[in-house]
């Protein structure tokens, strides 16, 4: 079985999916976090020296344990994938899934705790999140300034400060945030919330 072609198809789509990363995580290069920019690379990229070695085990294979050795080395290539995925950047997805889940204040204490190894501004964004949806919009704010102080382009960052602000009865300045969210490198998921939001504002 010629695997030549299949590889090279799985890894252009791989290789897709390694831009959209790579996409969805600009803002660390534009912060120069490389490192941290880096590691979100690893899975796909490993994926990728799983499946470029393929053809070369496959190769070595008999017709008789062909098929065996194809699924030892696929799941093999899968389980360690898996456990990459989850060993890569482990504290950033705790406090994730805690904001996901309505655990607000823990949530912040993750991020704070984040915050306080590596200041990045995404982190800062995301505790400023944390603290508004716990009922600190104050701290929410500082947070969010201060992200954006260091990121001028986090579109979550102005979209997270106009919540804090609307919380605290701002609406003026909360309404000029969500407006220069249209002006940053936000995607399309976070324009569409803060058109929404804007829309809100305005009929309130």
């Amino acid at each position: 079985m010629n695997l030549l072609y299949p590889t090279i198809g799985a890894l252009v789509i791989l290789a897709v999916f390694t831009f959209i990363i790579g996409r969805q995580n600009r803002d660390l290069l534009r912060v120069r976090a490389y490192r941290e920019f880096f590691l979100r690379l690893i899975p796909p990229l490993s994926t990728g020296v799983f499946i470029a070695g393929l053809p070369l085990v496959m190769a070595q294979a008999t017709v008789y344990n062909y098929g065996l050795v194809l699924l030892v080395y696929l799941a093999g290539a899968t389980i360690l994938t898996a456990i990459m995925t989850r060993a890569v950047i482990p504290d950033e997805r705790r406090a994730g899934m805690a904001f996901r889940r309505g655990e607000y204040e823990k949530a912040a204490g993750l991020y704070e705790a984040l915050v306080s190894r590596r200041p990045l501004p995404r982190y800062h964004s995301a505790l400023a999140a944390s603290l508004d949806a716990s009922g600190d919009p104050h701290g929410a704010l500082e947070a969010a300034d201060r992200a954006i102080k260091d990121d001028p382009r986090l579109g979550i960052a102005y979209y997270n400060r106009a919540s804090a602000l609307a919380a605290l009865g701002e609406r003026a300045r909360a309404r000029g945030d969500l407006q220069k969210v249209f002006e940053t490198d936000a995607g399309r998921n976070l324009r569409r919330a803060a058109a929404e939001a804007l829309e809100s504002l305005e009929k309130g």
